[in-house]
């Protein structure tokens, strides 16, 4: 597990003591370093001898285990039969996120479905990677903030026979509820999570930039991969 600077140090001796590994040095703070973790991710995973690695969010399958456990576990037990497993949501799942992460991220996901030629959700970043396709996104992903969402299947196509599948799952329906319902406002109000995100032009406008990072770095590493090689796609 990768863990920030912000993570309390009693939260990572309770997860080493169930046997978690804890990588270090701790994690920059900030959305632009995700793709770098996730790197780092792979890259101990590789280090420890793992074969395939279920990248997934901690709070999003803090919730998959308490909402829908059995799918959880048919999930873990499915990952080693692929190369690389694309684990999406199902459109009710998806429609459980707020307007303004649905529908930008449903913009992201179509930009990366033409890329791949295959219809994928991307934007849940939930995989399932084995060591060969870890290796080759290692050798090739420069991405930052969320790029790694799209870059990396593109990574696959571009540079590798490892098929890239799909499956859409009922328990990455929207999360954040598990750490808060309300958003305290500066008069002291307190509103509803769902209803600030979606009337608040400022959480829109921060999703639109990482939906048009997530689709601008499948078009790119398409176009700088391909290329390279003198091949147009």
């Amino acid at each position: 597990m990768i863990a920030t600077k912000a993570t309390h140090v009693d939260v990572i001796r309770a997860l080493t003591e169930e046997g978690w590994v804890i990588v270090e040095p701790r994690s920059e703070l900030g959305v632009e370093h995700i793709t770098n973790s996730r790197r780092r991710v792979l890259r101990s995973a590789i280090t420890g001898g793992a074969d395939h690695t279920h990248l997934v969010d901690m709070d999003r399958v803090l919730h998959w285990t308490m909402t829908y456990p059995e799918e959880l576990e048919r999930v873990a037990a499915e990952i080693p039969s692929h190369g690389f497993l694309i684990i999406g949501r199902t459109p009710r799942a998806l429609a459980t996120h707020p307007r303004n992460q649905s529908e930008t991220e449903t913009l992201a996901n179509r930009v990366a479905s033409l890329v791949l030629g295959r219809e994928v959700d991307i934007t849940a970043a939930s995989r399932g990677i084995g060591r060969e396709a870890a290796e080759v996104i290692l050798q090739y992903s420069r991405g930052r903030f969320f790029d790694s969402d799209s870059e990396w299947p593109t990574i696959l196509l571009c540079r590798s026979k490892i098929s890239i599948d799909y499956l859409p799952v009922e328990g990455l329906e929207w999360e954040t509820y598990l750490k808060r319902q309300t958003m305290a406002l500066p008069d002291g109000r307190r509103v509803d999570l769902r209803e600030y995100y979606e009337s608040n032009p400022e959480s829109w406008t921060y999703r639109l930039m990482l939906a048009h990072r997530i689709a601008r770095a499948a078009l790119q590493t398409r176009r700088e991969l391909s290329y390279s090689t003198g091949s147009a796609s």
